[in-house]
């Protein structure tokens, strides 16, 4: 397997992202101290790891398109869930095809060894 590695975001690049999107005089108000904590704050781990986390990049045509599928115990509070119901509904364009184009691809498949299987079978 190869030796991959890839440097992370430093959580100072992010205070600093963070700290130019803010008006001047807020910057301005913090100091040193809240910077670091801020940086501390931003180094906490909020993303664990998970029972399923499958993460595919596939090239199609000129393109490459991520796929993602994270499933494990809900950990999430409801306050959280419902506001991310309201900002990413499932109930899309682009779910709605993506799923019946998976759901094309399983029953392609499951006939196919249907028909492989009827043909072994039968003379």
């Amino acid at each position: 397997m190869a030796d991959v590695t890839f440097d992370r975001p430093k959580p100072s690049r992010h205070v600093g992202r963070l700290m130019e999107n803010l008006p001047g005089e807020m910057r301005d108000s913090f100091t040193e101290a809240q910077r670091e904590a801020l940086g501390e704050a931003m180094r906490t781990r909020t993303w664990r790891r998970q029972s399923v986390d499958i993460r595919l990049s596939l090239p199609l045509l000129s393109e490459r398109f991520f796929m993602t599928v994270v499933a494990g115990r809900e950990r999430r509070p409801g306050q959280r869930r419902k506001a991310e119901r309201v900002f990413h509904p499932l109930g899309t364009v682009g779910n709605t095809l993506f799923m019946g184009a998976i759901t094309t691809v399983i029953c392609s498949v499951v006939l196919v060894i249907a028909l492989v299987y009827s043909s072994i079978l039968m003379p």
